[in-house]
C-alpha cells in the first residue's frame, strides 16, 4: 500500500498562480502584486511561523 504525499497547502497554489510575470499578474492582469498573492503570502508566512509549534 502506498502513502500519498499531503496536498500542498492553498496558498502555495495561489502564489504560483499570482507570481509576477513582465511585472503583472498572469491571473489577475494588475501591475505589481495582486491581492490574491499578498493573502497567499501572509499564509504562508503565518505558516512558518506556526511550524515549529
Amino acid at each position: 500500500m502506498s502513502v500519498d504525499a499531503p496536498a500542498a497547502p492553498w496558498w502555495q497554489r495561489d502564489l504560483e498562480l499570482h507570481r509576477q510575470r513582465d511585472g503583472r499578474c498572469p491571473r489577475c492582469g494588475t501591475r505589481k502584486r495582486c491581492w490574491p498573492w499578498a493573502t497567499a503570502n501572509a499564509a504562508r508566512v503565518v505558516a512558518r511561523m506556526t511550524a515549529g509549534r
